[in-house]
């Protein structure tokens, strides 16, 4: 029995620890299991994928980890690994001159190289990243990761690269920060997304030896290109710049060949304030859709032609003291904004503006502007154009009416004197005499409208009736005959006799008397022979006003033949 009580206690005691094991053993897998998965490390401090990366980065070759470790789960990276990689610090591991090229890794923590010296070529493509601070580090080599995803902010302020550095199709979720940075060769950032709303994307001060390229990017936050300089050109078409209160920033941009924002979308103000572009600039069919904020070229410098053809302007616009050594180019280009002006004040161009099928809904501003040739075929607008100069000036394709059109427009601007004066001038130059005189009356007739009064709005009235301000002395000639053919019905021999008795043989002639009546100073010794009858009152006294009106009109048709009214 006692054998038997202690069998029992002990295979109770067995069972008992059997069960408590069993317990534990749940208990810790469940732990284990409700652990996210990290990546399994070995002897040497690195998991599967990290030891993969150092032998194919060791030989030379291409680290593709989405293709060796199908499941996303296998390809971390520890940031301390990459960053060791990077500047070739891991014990027993000599960098390849290849570099180091990866694919598709997931880096795990953030990264820390600042002030880094990194000796080869950086290929870190498709890859995600936590955070990247690269403030003030140098690249020997090329610098690429395209498609790869920053969650958190990415720094490269002041950062030297040797070579190029492309991001096409990259992600960033945080802020990017390139303020200052100096890329030997060039920087590519194609269909790039910048999301982050606040701090968006910062590229103040950067160098670029050579082209820099941003063409389908999308820009959610603010973004900056404050003194950056790109030596060569600068591609940013199809751009989106999402953001509609805090402008984009190309203050005093300078970029040494072209410029292209062909389709860019604006969705908030925009600042090209003193940027200088050595070639051409370039933004046909682009939207600047902010409806409040000016969109702003003011002092910008070209040094080809700046195309805004098919661009659409929903606000006001900006071209304040802008000079472009080429051509304007804005055929088809719609400025919509019907309160706000569309300014081109003391603008300079060199070359063409051209504006032809140009619609301007709100005020446009030519005052102090230069242009070589200037094309307003088929626009509409109040235009203010004091001082506005020109060498050849167009409103229509063919001259003679262009030549109309223009007269036109010059009536629905703004009145100031030069702008007919500039009209006239430009028509004699052509060999237009009738158009010159007819800007020149033009001008004097919108002055008499706006502003005399009183006896200067008569005069002016006077003078353009009879004498066109000069223009048209001839006119003149038609109340002179009016009035030489009134005195012949007025003056009939019935109603008149001599002066004198002795003079009663001589014979009377209405038409003379009613001439020499009516010309001052010249005598035709018939006025001073013959007089009205004494009973012919009403012909007594309109005698007198026959001889006045020809000492106003006579002198009036002199002075208009001799030059004298202008």
């Amino acid at each position: 029995m006692k054998l038997k009580a202690a069998g029992f206690s002990a295979a109770t005691t067995c069972s008992s620890a059997n069960w408590f094991s069993a317990l534990f053993l749940a208990a810790f897998s469940t732990i284990i299991f409700a652990l996210p998965a990290v990546p399994e490390t070995g002897e040497e401090g690195v998991n599967p994928a990290e030891k993969w990366v150092v032998a194919q980065t060791a030989a030379g070759e291409m680290a593709d980890l989405s293709k060796r470790f199908p499941e996303e789960k296998d390809r971390w990276l520890s940031a301390h690994f990459l960053e060791q990689l990077l500047m070739g610090s891991l014990p027993g591991f000599k960098l390849h001159r290849k570099g180091v090229r990866i694919i598709g890794a997931l880096i795990d923590g953030p990264i820390d190289l600042e002030n880094a010296q990194i000796l080869c070529e950086v290929q870190l493509r498709r890859c995600r990243f936590s955070s990247a601070n690269f403030r003030r580090a140098s690249f020997a080599g090329v610098v690429l990761l395209d498609g790869s995803t920053f969650r958190a902010g990415v720094n490269f302020n002041s950062t030297k690269v040797e070579g190029g550095a492309s991001f096409k199709d990259a992600v960033f979720e945080g802020p990017a920060n390139f303020v200052g940075a100096d890329i030997a060769s060039y920087l590519e950032a194609s269909r790039a997304k910048f999301q982050n709303k606040e701090q968006g994307a910062q590229f103040g001060g950067m160098k670029v030896g050579g082209y820099a390229l941003f063409m389908d990017a999308v820009f959610e936050g603010p973004v900056n290109f404050t003194g950056a300089n790109i030596a060569s050109n600068f591609n940013a078409a199809a751009a989106k710049f999402l953001n509609k209160e805090k402008a984009v920033l190309f203050i005093a941009m300078k970029v040494g060949q072209v410029a292209v924002l062909d389709k860019a979308v604006f969705e908030g103000p925009v600042n090209f304030v003193r940027a200088d572009f050595a070639g051409s600039f370039q933004a046909a069919a682009a939207k600047f859709l902010n409806k409040e904020k000016v969109a702003d070229f003011n002092n910008m410098k070209v040094g080809g032609n700046a195309s805004f053809k098919d661009a659409v302007f929903e606000g006001p616009v900006n071209f304040v003291r802008a000079e472009i050594t080429g051509s304007f180019l804005a055929p088809q280009a719609k400025f919509q904004n019907k309160e706000k002006v569309a300014n081109f004040n003391s603008m300079k161009v060199e070359g063409g503006a051209i504006f032809k099928d140009a619609v301007f809904e709100g005020p446009v501003n030519f005052d102090y502007a230069s242009f070589a040739l200037l094309d307003l075929s088929k626009v509409a607008g109040h235009f203010h154009m004091q001082e506005m100069s020109y060498k050849y000036i167009k409103a229509a394709p063919e001259e003679p009416e262009s030549h109309k059109e223009l007269l036109k427009l010059a009536d629905q601007s703004a009145y100031t004197a030069d702008v007919y004066n500039n009209l006239e001038a430009f028509f004699l130059r052509q060999g237009y005499r009738g158009d010159a005189d007819r800007a020149f009356i033009a001008g004097k007739r919108r002055e008499r409208r706006e502003n005399l009064q009183g006896l200067g709005w008569l005069g002016s009235c006077l003078l353009d009736w009879l004498v066109g301000y000069g223009r048209r002395p001839w006119q003149a000639g038609i109340p002179c005959a009016v009035l030489v053919a009134l005195g012949c019905v007025l003056f009939s021999p019935k109603k008149m006799e001599p002066q004198k008795p002795e003079d009663t043989p001589r014979v009377y002639s209405r038409f003379w008397y009613s001439l020499g009546l009516f010309l001052p100073v010249v005598d035709l010794q018939t006025d001073t022979v013959w007089k009205p009858k004494a009973d012919q009152t009403f012909l007594r006294n309109y005698a007198r006003v026959h001889a006045l009106l020809g000492w106003i009109l006579i002198p009036i048709v002199l002075a208009a033949l001799t030059g004298l009214i202008k």
